[in-house]
């Protein structure tokens, strides 16, 4: 694009697309947890297991941490629901994500 920018304009540009990667891992792991809760209402079982799968978590897996964080986080509130999350990266597109919460 042969586009001049200094150091300090990357750095905002930086700071911004982590504070929107940051927001979006907050609203994935609050969509999770509100999922979550509602299968943990009609199961019987206390233990539900999420497999997160996607090229966005293999390319930064900040993302992933700061998702699971956040439903970690809103779990806590209900100490009855157990929830396992495992990450699965693109080599393992094969099993499936629901196969692979299956597993573990």
């Amino acid at each position: 694009f042969d586009i001049q920018s200094s150091l300090a304009d990357r750095l905002v540009i930086r700071e911004l697309c982590e504070i929107v990667a940051t927001r979006a891992a907050r609203l994935a792991g609050a969509i999770l947890a509100a999922l979550v809760l509602k299968v943990a209402d009609r199961e019987t079982s206390q233990c539900i297991k999420v497999a997160l799968n996607g090229v966005l978590f293999d390319i930064n897996l900040q993302l992933f941490t700061k998702t699971v964080d956040t439903v970690k986080s809103l779990l806590k509130r209900r100490s009855d629901a157990q929830v396992e999350i495992v990450f699965q990266s693109r080599s393992d597109d094969i099993t499936g994500a629901a196969v692979n919460a299956a597993k573990h």
